[in-house]
């Protein structure tokens, strides 16, 4: 095909049965002039069959060894041949006209360079409220260095010479790829988020336990100590160093990290029940989690509990 304007990039591994809903939101939009990069990131499950029988001159799939989301996600960028490029995850939904609006956006406003979309949970038995994320630069920024979610990554669409500008993502085997690409995106570029629902985030019933959980915090702690000393030219250091640090520190700092990360678990669990139609039971928990961490749970109660945008 000839150079198209979008990339959409998505990594997947072992994703059935999500996978093909999550292909056709792509495959569907109403803005149709993309390529669609699909880099299967060594499924064990039906992913390649699925994959391989998609007869769509749009898709390019990689067969990739496993690697972990940023190596698949940096294996696709070599792929990318569009202005920019739309991310995808393998298990969620976008709108059908997610990309013509990105699309529009970037277009009238050459002073961004990466924007995301307002999202909204949803899972077996419908959709939650809209989690109502920050729109401007300072503010997104603001969010990312206190490690608080201010852009939905899959959601995102960035500007591929901005992407190869920043080198594309981190080496690591982290699940914080995002809060860093996105902090050195901030260092040269300006961030957005378009205040309209385009996405929805599927809530699985998290498998998550308190040492994973943990693991990622420090995972989007470290991104942002990361970013702290790029800001004060000082040498960076490497996430076990990191880890070292954090293990070191005075016991009533490490028990509340612990306990933040137990919290944070407990929310998501109680994010997927609401979305598989426990309403009583995630609520429950959702108070549970609060009451371990009130202030990190307060404001995302108030988003799920407050009726749902109509922009929806």
């Amino acid at each position: 095909m000839s150079q198209p304007k979008v990339s959409v990039l998505m990594a997947t591994y072992n994703a059935m049965p999500f996978l093909p809903p999550a292909v056709e939101s792509i495959l569907g939009q109403t803005f149709a002039d993309f390529q669609f990069v699909i880099v299967d990131d060594g499924s064990t499950d039906d992913s390649h069959d699925y994959l391989s029988s998609l007869d769509d001159a749009r898709i390019k799939l990689v067969q990739n060894k496993n690697s972990g989301l940023s190596a698949a996600l940096n294996r696709g960028i070599q792929e990318c041949a569009g202005e920019y490029v739309a991310r995808m995850d393998a298990d969620d939904i976008s709108m059908p006209n997610r990309l013509a609006v990105q699309v529009d956006f970037l277009d009238r406003r050459p002073d961004i360079s990466c924007v995301g979309t307002q999202v909204v949970p949803f899972g077996d038995s419908g959709s939650g409220s809209d989690l109502r994320l920050p729109t401007q630069h300072r503010e997104i920024v603001q969010c990312l260095k206190e490690g608080r979610h201010a852009i939905v990554h899959a959601s995102a669409m960035i500007r591929l010479e901005v992407l190869k500008k920043i080198g594309g993502y981190w080496p690591y085997r982290l699940v914080a790829e995002d809060y860093d690409l996105f902090l050195r995106m901030s260092e040269v570029a300006e961030l957005a988020t378009i205040d309209e629902v385009l996405y929805r985030v599927r809530y699985h019933m998290s498998s998550l336990n308190g040492q994973d959980m943990l693991r990622m915090r420090r995972a989007v702690d470290f991104a942002g100590e990361l970013a702290r000393r790029r800001s004060l030219n000082e040498p960076p250091l490497t996430f076990d160093e990191f880890v070292a640090l954090r293990k070191s520190a005075p016991w009533p700092k490490r028990v509340s990290e612990s306990l933040d990360a137990y919290a944070r678990v407990h929310y998501r669990i109680a994010m997927g029940e609401l979305c598989s139609g426990k309403r009583t039971t995630g609520y429950l928990r959702m108070g549970w989690a609060a009451a371990c961490s009130p202030s990190l749970t307060f404001q995302r109660m108030l988003r799920v509990i407050k009726p749902a945008s109509s922009k929806t």
